[in-house]
């Protein structure tokens, strides 16, 4: 059974390990679906990167600064992506927080966690389609503008790109920088399935 210790005035060591070792506990434990703990871990890392030492050692220290640390995320990061989606990972990250604080601190308590379950969505392609023709012409794209590629990533899981069709080397630079992005945040650990073709 893994657990953890914390100190509310203050913790030594590395508070993003802690917090990653917690999301894993909590993923093995059943407690975080694989892709929670995924999305989780991506907050986390992206959190990583602006943390001085002080907020790496105390838990209070980095949530008395989150603002702070959250607005220096959003101006180097608002070229890349939108305010709503950094919005996202920062609540991930504080979910992980509070979920750590509650749990992650007691085994008794880890092993009574008794996390809902969320249902899996019953909407058909048919009804997706729809919901997205319902957006108002300022947040929808015109298929006929766009061009659209899926790359298959692994079994169940692939990414859908839609890029103009009159695409330009300004755009190209824009997308190289979100990947690179997405680089920083990406997990380093294989899934079972590159664990197999690895094989």
């Amino acid at each position: 059974m893994i657990f953890f210790i914390y100190d509310s005035k203050y913790m030594n060591g590395n508070i993003i390990k802690n917090l990653m070792d917690f999301i894993d506990a909590a993923e093995k434990s059943r407690k975080y679906p694989n892709s929670t703990a995924s999305a989780r871990r991506s907050a986390t890392r992206l959190f990583e990167q602006e943390l001085n030492d002080q907020e790496k050692a105390s838990l209070d220290t980095l949530k008395q600064n989150i603002d702070h640390i959250f607005q220096n995320l959003f101006n180097k990061n608002k070229s890349e992506m939108t305010a709503q989606s950094l919005q996202t990972y920062k609540n991930r990250f504080l979910a992980v927080i509070k979920d750590y604080e509650k749990y992650g601190t007691n085994p008794t308590k880890m092993a009574n966690w008794n996390r809902p379950i969320r249902k899996i969505s019953t909407r058909t392609d048919k009804q997706r389609i729809s919901s997205i023709e319902n957006l108002s012409s300022d947040e929808k794209y015109k298929e006929a503008e766009m061009s659209r590629f899926e790359l298959p990533l692994r079994p169940g899981v692939k990414a859908i790109i839609l890029v103009p069709a009159d695409i330009n080397k300004g755009d190209v630079e824009k997308i190289r920088k979100y990947i690179d992005f997405l680089n920083n945040i990406a997990s380093d650990v294989p899934t079972n399935h590159d664990e197999a073709e690895n094989k």
